[in-house]
């Protein structure tokens, strides 16, 4: 199973675009991780039938949507956010006591801008970057395990 993880397009909804026209036939989820909830909008009126979740970040201003989820999807607990509320620009120790406390597999978060994957005591962690830099990340989820990846436009 493929999720395609996009966070921070900052209205370069192009990008955004582009993304989802190359994955939107073998992507089995796409999440947002925020800073851009207006840029989606957009991209859902050309793809409405991809299955896509989000969370809000800290410049998607008036934002209905939450800032942090938990979802279970091919087997795996999946904690998603923009990552503010965890202070990721700081270092990442409240985020990874967040994920542990929710007994997550999978944590992804962005609002760095900066592209990072690492296991810590069996947890995949993921910054994507930054859409508008053309950065995005990728997740696997195969029986044989967890393989966690950025991509470039």
């Amino acid at each position: 199973m493929r999720i395609v993880v996009m966070s921070d397009s900052h209205r370069r909804t192009s990008l955004l675009l582009n993304i989802i026209e190359r994955h939107k036939d073998n992507a089995d989820l796409f999440l947002f991780l925020g800073d851009g909830n207006d840029d989606l909008d957009n991209a859902l009126m050309i793809y409405p039938d991809i299955k896509i979740d989000r969370v809000s970040g800290n410049c998607d201003f008036y934002s209905t949507y939450p800032a942090s989820k938990v979802i279970d999807f091919a087997g795996k607990r999946i904690l998603f956010t923009h990552g503010h509320p965890y202070y990721v620009k700081h270092g990442y120790s409240d985020i990874q006591r967040e994920a542990r406390s929710v007994g997550a597999d999978i944590c992804l978060f962005g609002h760095t801008h900066i592209p990072y994957v690492d296991i810590i005591d069996s947890i995949h962690y993921m910054n994507p970057g930054s859409v508008s830099d053309g950065v995005y990340g990728i997740v696997d989820i195969e029986p044989s395990g967890i393989m966690a990846y950025n991509a470039k436009i």
